[in-house]
């Protein structure tokens, strides 16, 4: 899972990736610097206190920055340029970041958010337009078309054209015939406002009310990117107390952690044991075949049984002889829907 993080000029975009991936989680590649972070899951710390694996796994996300020149306009109310939008295209959600810590109070982040989201549809608009185009172009040449692939881009155009993102349309969002385009605005977007230190021990309802947040029904929280990237270069033992002085209730990567995986429709499973604790990303919905499969394929060919216990009934009773004994475990076949916090060992043959 790969996140951008976009915003106008000087709306902290650099601090606030600094704050979640840290300058040791970098990597370079090309115009984009890539963050691997660990996604923050207290189950999987709690299992592992349980177990003492050999080694423990989170999930990870990869926090994306775009780099100059393709950073949009020099001027912070111009919005973001062609060049940028292309870079950050194959992603799979956005952090919208806006500016909200002027000391003088000149902020105005809704309408940085709308300049932003804007500018994401004018881009998918131009990209469905000129397919639109080349169809119209093949059809007087004689050559095939796709009658499906055609009505999809023209519901979209005509989404697009009234200021609407396709993900907000029901009967766009899901369309295979769509998915080649990358289109931005079917990618969810989180709006997170970048206050001022002084604005941190005040209701995040309060200062986001003032702001004129949330836009377009978007998911919306508040973080200061520069307190965030002092913590971070703060000792690990010394992060909690000093968040607490300050009135910060949770780092920013988990609060967009937990965000994305609502908007994406993701939910993790775990497995355990002494060799390793792990937390193992599938979409919601998956049934237990196909959630072996992200633990290896040949697990998912040679599938037979999934053995699973509900992470708070493990926790709860204390071990894995005591939650058998309390009838907690159970068998699950096939059809079996697996579930946020599972904690499953699966039965397999090859």
């Amino acid at each position: 899972m790969k996140a951008a993080i976009i915003g106008l000029p000087q709306s902290g975009k650099t601090t606030l990736f600094q704050a979640m991936a840290g300058s040791r989680a970098t990597r370079e590649r090309g115009a984009l610097t890539i963050g691997t972070v660990k996604v923050p899951d207290p189950r999987v710390d709690r299992l592992a206190e349980m177990y003492h694996p050999q080694r423990v796994v989170h999930a990870t996300l990869e926090v994306v920055e775009a780099h100059a020149p393709a950073m949009g306009h020099s001027d912070r109310r111009e919005g973001l340029d062609a060049a940028f939008l292309n870079l950050v295209r194959p992603m799979d959600a956005f952090l919208l970041v806006v500016r909200a810590h002027d000391e003088e109070g000149l902020n105005e982040p809704a309408r940085d958010a709308e300049a932003v989201l804007a500018d994401l549809i004018l881009s998918d608009l131009m990209v469905v337009e000129n397919r639109l185009e080349r169809i119209a172009t093949d059809r007087k040449k004689g050559k095939p078309v796709s009658a499906v692939e055609a009505k999809a881009l023209e519901h979209a155009r005509q989404a697009l054209e009234a200021g609407r993102r396709v993900r907000d349309d029901a009967d766009l969002r899901d369309l295979p015939d769509l998915q080649p385009f990358a289109l931005l605005t079917a990618r969810p977007v989180l709006v997170i406002a970048n206050i001022a230190e002084r604005d941190l021990a005040r209701e995040a309802s309060e200062v986001l009310r003032r702001l004129g947040l949330p836009v377009q029904g978007l998911p919306c929280f508040v973080c200061c990117a520069q307190v965030e990237q002092e913590v971070e270069d703060l000792p690990p033992e010394e992060r909690d107390e000093f968040r607490a002085a300050l009135g910060v209730r949770e780092p920013v990567l988990g609060v967009v952690a937990r965000e994305l995986y609502a908007a994406m429709g993701l939910i993790s499973f775990l497995t355990v044991g002494e060799d390793e604790v792990r937390a193992w990303t599938i979409r919601a919905g998956t049934p237990a075949p196909q959630a072996a499969g992200a633990v290896h394929s040949d697990i998912e060919r040679g599938f037979i049984r999934a053995e699973v216990v509900a992470y708070e009934d493990l926790v709860s009773l204390g071990s894995e002889a005591a939650a058998r004994k309390a009838g907690r475990y159970r068998l699950e076949g096939r059809d079996y829907v697996v579930r946020d916090g599972d904690v499953i060992h699966f039965r397999f043959a090859v």
